[in-house]
């Protein structure tokens, strides 16, 4: 009991000068934000808050960039965009979102290629690396990371290439080529050092530990891991912190060293709940209910499995939440899009319509004066003048029944998308959650006589999911024959 309030101590300490020096820099920003007129500078500063507060918290971090996007696509600045979409993949990436990170990420790509920034290419080609090798698509993965060093190259970004090393070396690790993923590793490590560039060097040592656990060399992997935790807190970077102490007690775990696995764990816990980084906390419990099984604490390990399943739970919930979010954020921006456009094809017309009628009334004084000064024709010019008022009336009444016309279609588009977009909710997730349970069951070793089952329900499952996207493509045709 000594020994874990000793650590809640330290930890304590550790992250309050933590908290203390990042909010420092976040409290800069905020002086500086309320000063900046030019909107496009403001945008540019709200992407620099939200890429500080990744480090201390991910939900003001969101809040912070999706303020960005808003104000980014009000004045069409696609660059600002391109690199709130970046940030914005990052966040999904933090949070185990991985398909939403993506389609982040190549929304921001699409955006730099239109720019041709060269920079910007390179950093979000390196991320999307990272997401397929986290996903376990490496071919993917490698692809993307060679892009993104050979733009990297090309523009002289030195602390970019060895970013791409280090996912490269992931890659290769991934894909049981030791000797060439060492390589690679130690290559990052000594530019980075040479650099004294002390974020690198925290992930190129946690890069290299992987690489040693896969190996079972234990005692390599440890120190390696260590090594990142100490250059992590040099630069702040809380996740960077919380993932080395989860690949710590996972090693020791590992190599039956228990009372150091506990203790990492425990370490890792505490953080992830501090930060609410619950992606690794869950990792740490499942791992803390591996180590209270193997001591014979069956009631523990049921205890944090029970906490496990609890917690996966809450991310499910958030993930569909996020994703019924950004559904409603993109029709919400397609709706004003189409109101925006709808207003200006109605002034258009206004003014076609105002101008005709100015013509046609100068024209009609014009005449007026001419018959007045002969005396002869005055009456008709009155008449042509109420001809003229009445049409004009009926061109205001047809305005205005188009108006209401396009405006109750309007209504119908927006009332199929939020059709669309909760069926879509709510309908995949059914199937796809018990795809993703199957799974989870058929790679436990005590079901290998029932993975003939497994596999009957997987395939089930399959056909019901194939079945609602045939509907969800059938919405969609008949959407757009409305």
């Amino acid at each position: 009991m000594k020994r874990f309030f000793s650590i809640v101590l330290i930890l304590t300490c550790v992250n309050t000068a933590f908290v203390f020096a990042q909010h420092q820099k976040i409290d800069s920003l905020l002086k500086v934000l309320p000063d900046i007129e030019d909107e496009r500078q403001r945008i540019d500063l709200l992407n620099e808050l939200a890429f500080q507060y990744l480090l201390i918290s991910v939900n003001d971090a969101d809040k912070v960039v999706q303020d960005a996007i808003a104000k980014s696509r009000a004045i069409s600045y696609k660059k600002g965009l391109a690199e709130s979409l970046k940030i914005l993949g990052i966040i999904h990436f933090v949070k185990n979102e991985y398909g939403v990170a993506v389609e982040y990420d190549y929304q921001s790509l699409k955006l730099y290629e239109e720019l041709n920034d060269l920079s910007g290419q390179s950093k979000v080609l390196n991320n999307l690396s990272l997401l397929f090798s986290k996903q376990n698509q490496f071919d993917k993965a490698r692809d993307f990371s060679l892009k993104s060093l050979k733009l990297k190259r090309e523009i002289g970004d030195s602390v970019g290439v060895v970013n791409s090393l280090i996912a490269l070396s992931e890659y290769y690790r991934n894909a049981k080529d030791y000797a060439k993923a060492q390589y690679l590793g130690q290559l990052a490590l000594d530019r980075c050092q040479t650099m004294k560039y002390n974020w690198g060097v925290s992930y190129a040592y946690l890069a290299l530990g992987e690489l040693y656990a896969d190996q079972e060399n234990y005692t390599s992997a440890a120190r390696y891991f260590k090594d990142a935790v100490r250059y992590a807190r040099l630069t702040n970077d809380h996740m960077q912190i919380v993932t080395a102490n989860n690949k710590l007690g996972q090693l020791f775990l590992n190599s039956q060293q228990y009372d150091s696995a506990y203790y990492f764990l425990h370490t890792t816990i505490a953080l992830a709940r501090q930060k609410n980084t619950r992606s690794q906390e869950m990792e740490a419990l499942k791992s803390l209910s591996i180590y209270f099984e193997r001591m014979g604490h069956l009631d523990s390990a049921l205890y944090f499995t029970r906490q496990v399943s609890a917690l996966e739970r809450i991310i499910f919930e958030n993930e569909r939440r996020e994703q019924i979010a950004s559904i409603q954020m993109l029709y919400d921006f397609e709706k004003k899009e189409q109101e925006l456009e709808f207003q200006h094809k109605i002034v258009r017309r206004q003014y076609i319509a105002i101008g005709g009628v100015s013509i046609i009334l100068v024209l009609s004084i014009l005449l007026g004066f001419k018959f007045y000064g002969l005396n002869k024709t005055n009456h008709l010019a009155k008449e042509a003048l109420i001809k003229l008022n009445v049409e004009i009336n009926k061109m205001n009444e047809n305005l205005e029944m188009k108006v209401q016309e396009r405006t109750e279609e309007i209504a119908r588009q927006n009332q199929k998308l939020i059709e669309y977009a909760f069926f879509t909710a709510h309908e995949v997730r059914g199937p796809l959650a018990r795809i993703l349970g199957l799974v989870e069951l058929a790679r436990i070793r005590e079901l290998v006589d029932d993975r003939e089952e497994i596999l009957d329900r997987l395939q089930d499952a399959a056909h019901e999911l194939d079945e609602i996207i045939r509907i969800i493509n059938r919405k969609l045709e008949s959407s757009r024959h409305l």
